[in-house]
């Protein structure tokens, strides 16, 4: 039996996926159902003919070529493989008997020494040696090209703008997610599979899309390809396709409390929230996520059973009223495995107006900034909370941003905004909070609390609704006192206002730019440098000027300069997001 033929009849749903992503396995599974194969068997490859495409199988599987436009792993490759698998299928692998030799007491000693077991210091140096040596410097020559050439695909973006987009980009970018997918990028990875899914936001005229979150995706992708195009880089850098669960200890209880869709970006499908009922628990909010990603385009994948974890019997949607009892649970930041290792020991009817939760509602809307300011989310059950409010003060739907908007009163007479985007997916979800919007108006006496995602943004508190309950007995609202680091506070209210405008200005420029191409021309631009030298914001006013510099010689000049400018860009980006962060929550305190 041939080497090609071996590594055929070795590969498995796992290796096939693995050499190129799910969705492209998935996908050459779709298009070769039914299809007899048509194929050569040779010496040194196997030819098949897939899809209307030349497809020559090699071993190993990665040097495998196919006549169609793609530079990667294709679905025509998966497919040929799938299929001449099945063609194998009666076939096994002859197994290689070692040659036998006469022991001797030398050999015997010297196998009892193999076993032997290596002492921590070794094994910690084999270890350190092995993480060193994890990338070659023929990896690292191979990533640096791939993370040269999405580099290259993202100036496309900004040489021509958002407004001159072709409809191929999202593509490109797609093109350029596999083949970090091949070369184990997994960070780089998904964000150019993140930034692909708002770039076809975009270009469809979603209502969804939004340029400030796109701008901050696309600098934080630009900077992490950037570090990648470099030589120093180490296994670390490259980021996991795969979550590291840790296990709970001890029996871990939980109650749902929500339940939200998912649809419109690079995934769509349910996010259930869990509360950890231990009141001593460090992470209080717990997620299982079951989402599938958009770029399968198989409706049969997407419309298929949903996710059954725990050794259960039923979806996890048909468990949302019970609270439960896991053995075994899996964590990692908030999320929870649906290993089936893990088993629902017990189950009971879910009661959320129960102490646990009443202990965790917010009645001011201070202590939810405060809270944010010291947590410093990283994930979205970080920056979860239980609201009540006084009153609901306005609720409406707003045609032209397609938002619907609810303003709500804390009982210190402190106002936030509870939105949601309207999206055709999320229809009856916003049709259910402007249900309740108008009761919690007609009811003004009647208590709810609104189970919500907190963030700050444009130096104000922001909520974004998951459920709203009606049913919750709430315990009177206590006084809260700022901590002292924000006693002086609104002292210098008005100094960070001008600061954060600066900023606006700044990240407008930045977006103008990325929305309208380097041909673009800005004006007043030293009119931010200077006025950011005049803040005391140095670092800021160099990186502005060197921004406009380059986008300058871009447009009259003959030099592409355009790696200067996604640098500059980033610069910029990340020095706003800093500054940002430390004036934000003094002004929030004081905006709502």
């Amino acid at each position: 039996m041939n080497e090609v033929k071996k590594a055929v009849i070795s590969a498995n749903e796992d290796s096939l996926i693995e050499l190129a992503n799910k969705g492209i396995y998935k996908r050459a599974c779709k298009d070769i159902d039914g299809v007899k194969p048509e194929f050569t068997e040779n010496a040194d490859d196997i030819t098949v003919s897939v899809g209307g495409e030349t497809v020559n199988i090699k071993a190993p599987l990665s040097e495998c070529k196919c006549s169609c436009v793609s530079r990667t792993v294709c679905r025509h490759i998966i497919g040929a493989i799938v299929l001449m698998k099945e063609v194998f299928k009666d076939e096994t692998i002859p197994e290689q008997e070692e040659p036998k030799t006469a022991e001797t007491p030398e050999s015997t000693e010297k196998a009892e020494e193999s076993k032997a077991p290596e002492t921590p210091e070794k094994n910690s140096k084999k270890s350190k040696a092995e993480k060193d040596d994890s990338l070659s410097e023929k990896d690292i020559a191979k990533i640096n090209d791939c993370a040269r050439q999405s580099l290259n695909t993202l100036g496309d973006i900004i040489k021509r703008g958002l407004v001159r987009i072709p409809e191929s980009a999202p593509e490109n970018l797609e093109i350029s997610a596999v083949q970090c997918h091949s070369l184990r990028m997994a960070d780089a990875e998904r964000a150019l599979r993140d930034l692909g899914g708002k770039l076809s936001d975009c270009i469809e005229r979603r209502a969804s899309f939004d340029m400030k979150l796109f701008t901050s995706k696309f600098c934080k992708c630009v900077k992490m390809l950037d570090r990648l195009s470099q030589k120093d880089i180490t296994a670390e850098d490259l980021g996991v396709f795969r979550k590291k669960y840790e296990t709970y200890k001890g029996n871990l209880t939980i109650l749902p409390v929500g339940q939200r869709t998912v649809a419109g970006g690079e995934y769509e499908g349910e996010i259930y929230y869990f509360l950890n009922m231990d009141e001593n628990a460090e992470q209080r909010f717990l997620t299982v996520s079951d989402l599938r990603p958009t770029f399968y385009e198989i409706s049969a994948y997407r419309n298929a059973p949903r996710v059954i974890p725990w050794g259960l019997n039923n979806p996890l949607s048909n468990m949302m009223r019970y609270k439960m009892i896991l053995g075994n649970a899996k964590i990692n930041a908030g999320t929870l495995s649906t290993s089936q290792e893990t088993q629902v020991l017990m189950q009971t009817k879910a009661n959320i107006n129960c102490k646990e939760v009443k202990n965790m509602i917010y009645t001011d809307f201070r202590e939810i900034i405060t809270d944010l300011d010291e947590k410093k989310p990283q994930n979205e059950t970080e920056s979860l909370f239980f609201v009540h409010p006084k009153k609901c003060i306005s609720s409406e739907f707003d045609k032209y941003s397609q938002t619907y908007n609810m303003v709500i009163e804390d009982f210190g007479g402190r106002q936030v905004s509870v939105s949601a985007k309207y999206r055709a997916e999320t229809k009856k979800f916003i049709e259910l909070l402007e249900k309740t919007g108008k009761s919690m108006l007609e009811k003004p006496k009647k208590d709810y609390v609104i189970f919500a995602s907190a963030y700050i943004a444009d130096g104000k508190l922001n909520l974004f609704p998951i459920d709203i309950y009606d049913f919750i007995d709430t315990y009177a609202p206590e006084e809260y006192q700022l901590p002292e680091k924000f006693a002086d506070a609104e002292k210098n209210l008005p100094f960070c206002k001008s600061v954060l405008n600066l900023l606006d200005e700044i990240q407008d420029r930045l977006e103008i730019t990325l929305q309208c191409g380097l041909q673009s021309d800005l004006k007043n631009n030293h009119i931010l440098e200077n006025t950011a030298l005049n803040y005391g914001l140095k670092g800021l006013s160099i990186l502005t000027a060197g921004f406009m510099s380059s986008a300058e010689v871009y447009r009259h000049g003959s030099d592409d300069v355009t790696e200067s400018v996604l640098r500059d860009m980033c610069g910029i980006e990340e020095y706003i997001n800093l500054t940002r962060k430390k004036l934000e929550t003094m002004s929030a305190l004081f905006n709502c």
